[in-house]
């Protein structure tokens, strides 16, 4: 696809500089047109090497056609556990930063809602946007496996409490299709004074 002058420019590249220059504009034409975001041949390709992002994947061609340009091995093993690598920190990482924001969460304790699911009602909405609406719970429970919290709902400027799950929006693996696709029914769960209810603990800020 290149004319000989830019591989000429591509030989005087680093790699990183390379991958960084094509990754939004030639490596988003592949990841589109190649299907390595719905299962193609080369994504499952990839897949059996352990490589699943398709940024990883473009990633992984990049740095292969840089290296064969310049005569270079292109150390596909190397490659893939640098990615391999890469995403076993970065879960590390996110476990760890949970963790330290769960055991913030501490029985007892006096937490507010966020409204991350939306409103029961326009009026709610209205005086939320005015900061004169706020809904607070006391944390009954805790669930360390899956960082959920229980909450007990104890305040709220609504009588009708609160929405505590939408699945507005929400997708799910269809094993049929292979594909992912929106749920067909739309649920909403609504929760009053006085009940309790799981949580992501994210859902809730903590005390100040």
């Amino acid at each position: 696809m290149f004319p000989d002058s830019i591989k000429l420019t591509i030989k005087v590249l680093t790699e990183n500089e390379f991958s960084g220059r094509y990754h939004l504009g030639l490596g988003m034409w592949m990841r589109n047109n190649w299907g390595l975001w719905k299962g193609s041949r080369l994504s499952k390709y990839f897949n059996s090497l352990g490589i699943y992002h398709p940024d990883d994947m473009t990633g992984v061609i990049f740095n292969s056609y840089h290296r064969t340009m310049l005569g270079n091995e292109i150390k596909l093993n190397e490659q893939v556990k640098f990615y391999q690598d890469y995403w076993e920190k970065s879960k590390r990482d996110a476990l760890e930063r949970r963790t330290k924001e769960f055991d913030l969460y501490k029985l007892g304790d006096s937490v507010s809602f966020k409204y991350h699911y939306g409103f029961t009602t326009k009026a709610q909405e209205k005086k939320f946007d005015e900061d004169i609406c706020a809904a607070k719970g006391i944390v009954t429970g805790k669930n360390k496996v899956d960082f959920f919290i229980k909450v007990r709902l104890i305040e709220s400027c609504d009588k009708n409490g609160i929405v505590c799950h939408d699945n507005k929006g929400a997708v799910t693996y269809d094993p049929k299709t292979g594909k992912m696709s929106k749920l067909k029914k739309r649920i909403i769960v609504y929760m009053k004074m006085g009940q309790e209810n799981w949580f992501n603990y994210d859902d809730w800020h903590t005390p100040d």
